[in-house]
């Protein structure tokens, strides 16, 4: 399985702050706009080109240096959830084919 960020879903900073702003067709699939805080923009970098959960955990652990991967997995998931279920994230086969 391979989470990837919805095509036209951009991640800025304005102010000190991150948000991801749905553009064009993603606009239809996603809220225009929410804030994401400095962890869960760094996950977003990885889900622009698509990313396996293990990829992540790997990342994540590595960065915050968190040696619990139930932790870390726990944390991902929830994540993950709620960007797939606001429209943001799609799961994809790794072959790239969308799951709904």
């Amino acid at each position: 399985m391979v989470y990837k960020a919805r095509s036209g879903v951009l991640l800025t900073e304005v102010c000190g702050e991150y948000i991801l702003v749905a553009a064009r067709s993603a606009r239809q699939f996603c809220p225009f706009v929410t804030v994401l805080n400095e962890s869960s923009a760094f996950i977003w970098k990885y889900l622009v080109d698509g990313a396996s959960l293990a990829d992540l955990e790997s990342a994540v652990s590595e960065e915050y240096e968190i040696d619990e991967p139930v932790k870390v997995r726990s944390l991902l998931m929830d994540l993950l959830e709620k960007l797939e279920t606001n429209g943001y994230l799609l799961r994809m086969e790794q072959g790239g084919e969308h799951e709904e």
